[in-house]
């Protein structure tokens, strides 16, 4: 009998705890999204990869750097790559130019957080690229070092050539 008791308020035990584990891990949810969307300067669904936001966020601010793949110096393309790397595992190629063929195009209109966004910022070549985020923003590796903008600003309107889901 005293161990059919034991075992009850074992079982009363480990069910309360794990009720308030499912509470909090709503709250963490919750305050996740809200500080990364500060961070960010995004609004977040709190569908978005948590993981890919909190290692945008994490690179956000770091300095421009030609050739640069670290948080300490990084350009365009080596923000990107090392982004994916970090998250996903996935090897693109180094240049923003070769990046498009790491990539399935999709229209700008069905962008989903991750996907990648091309430029063409000086000539007729892609010279620029960038990882969508939410909101119509997306963060990349720009002379100020790492920001977020909003594709509807004039330049990045004109400047922008396509989109893609990395394959």
């Amino acid at each position: 009998m005293k161990a059919q008791k034991s075992i009850l308020y074992l079982s009363i035990v480990l069910f309360s705890i794990s009720l308030a584990s499912c509470g909090s891990q709503k709250q963490s949810n919750k305050d996740f999204y809200s500080y990364h969307s500060k961070k960010l300067g995004v609004n977040l669904s709190g569908k978005e990869d948590k993981k890919l936001i909190k290692v945008m966020s994490e690179w956000k601010g770091s300095r421009y750097k030609y050739g640069g793949t670290t948080k300490s110096g990084t350009d365009c393309s080596g923000f990107v790559s090392s982004v994916y790397r970090e998250v996903y595992g996935k090897k693109l190629h180094r240049t923003s130019r070769d990046m498009i063929k790491d990539v399935r195009k999709i229209s700008k209109k069905n962008l989903d957080t991750g996907d990648l966004i091309f430029f063409k910022t000086s000539g007729r070549k892609i010279s620029h690229v960038g990882i969508y985020i939410a909101d119509n923003k997306f963060i990349h590796a720009a002379s100020k070092g790492v920001v977020v903008n909003d594709l509807d600003q004039t330049y990045n309107k004109k400047a922008y050539y396509k989109s893609g889901k990395v394959k």
